[in-house]
């Protein structure tokens, strides 16, 4: 339709600078303060959205490919799996339980307990790289998220989890349920063929759900900021330390797969989807963990621009 053109295009180009698009959001977000309490509800909606054209969008040929080396895949997905909830573990110890306040104890539990970033194949796939291997990590991931995110957080932060395991196991398992059902829908009627093509129409979607989310993700963080500047850069040094240690570290151990296979897998290892437990939680969210949630936001969104003179020298380098 003509009317449409002009979208789909402007839809497209947002996909072809999505490096940029993901850590603009951001910022846009912070700048426009008045609209976050307003987004706040749509939060677990550009969730489930994002869930879902990720599953939709899924290359199954190149999963087929990764399927026939199940040690890699056996490998990366224990890896993401235990590996943080084992460095988060270790952190707390480090800094002694009691000396870390309840709700940023919940938030840092929740990076150990949550499944990798959802985005972390797109970052791939925009940085050039296979996202093939990190694909099928995200479906199986999440497939045990409802039975295992709830498990492991009450295990890492104890009485700070603010609501049943049991309770947020359903809710969990409910939400992915959906994208999963909406992605197949999507797929059946749109079909495979149509979907590759519109790829850069479909990332510019992934941008507008990224700035929606990252609207809806900086509720408080400028009223906070300005109230408590030493605890809001506090928290944020936390949590950027926390994704880039989770990044390097994961890199160095999974160099084996090869760098570029490392760096896909490593940046899911590193930066977490803890929205999805957020978004799960709901209003027994704690205020203080709604906002280091929020600044957990920067390293994510930042991550493409960060990491891609890394990527170009891999690729060069093959």
């Amino acid at each position: 339709m003509p009317l449409a053109a002009p979208v789909v295009h402007a839809l497209a180009f947002m996909g072809r600078h999505g490096k940029k698009g993901f850590a603009l959001s951001l910022f846009v977000g912070l700048a426009l303060p008045q609209l976050a309490e307003a987004f706040r509800p749509l939060l677990p909606v550009s969730i489930f959205c994002f869930v879902m054209l990720t599953f939709a969008r899924a290359d199954f040929s190149g999963l087929r490919r990764a399927l026939a080396r199940p040690r890699r895949i056996f490998a990366a997905f224990a890896w993401l799996t235990v590996g943080p909830p084992l460095l988060v573990a270790g952190l707390i110890l480090a800094i002694g339980r009691e000396s870390i306040s309840p709700e940023l104890l919940l938030g840092i539990a929740l990076i150990g307990a949550a499944p990798p970033l959802m985005g972390f194949p797109t970052y791939a796939a925009l940085l050039g790289l296979d996202n093939s291997l990190g694909l099928i990590v995200i479906v199986l991931t999440l497939l045990l998220t409802p039975f295992l995110a709830p498990s492991i957080a009450s295990v890492l932060a104890h009485a700070a989890v603010p609501i049943d395991p049991t309770v947020l196991g359903m809710r969990l398992a409910l939400l992915l349920a959906g994208a999963g059902a909406g992605a197949f829908l999507l797929r059946r009627f749109a079909g495979a063929e149509r979907l590759a093509r519109v790829r850069h129409e479909l990332d510019g979607v992934n941008v507008v759900i990224y700035f929606v989310f990252a609207v809806a993700a900086m509720d408080g963080v400028i009223d906070h900021a300005l109230s408590a500047p030493g605890r809001t850069a506090f928290l944020l040094a936390v949590a950027t330390a926390i994704s880039v240690v989770g990044v390097a570290l994961s890199f160095l151990i999974l160099t084996p797969f090869g760098k570029a296979e490392a760096l896909v897998l490593s940046l899911g290892s590193g930066m977490r989807n803890t929205g999805l437990l957020v978004a799960a939680m709901g209003a027994a969210c704690p205020r203080e963990t709604y906002l280091f949630f929020s600044l957990l936001q920067f390293p994510i969104y930042i991550a493409p621009v960060a990491v891609a003179p890394l990527a170009a020298m891999i690729l060069k380098a093959r």
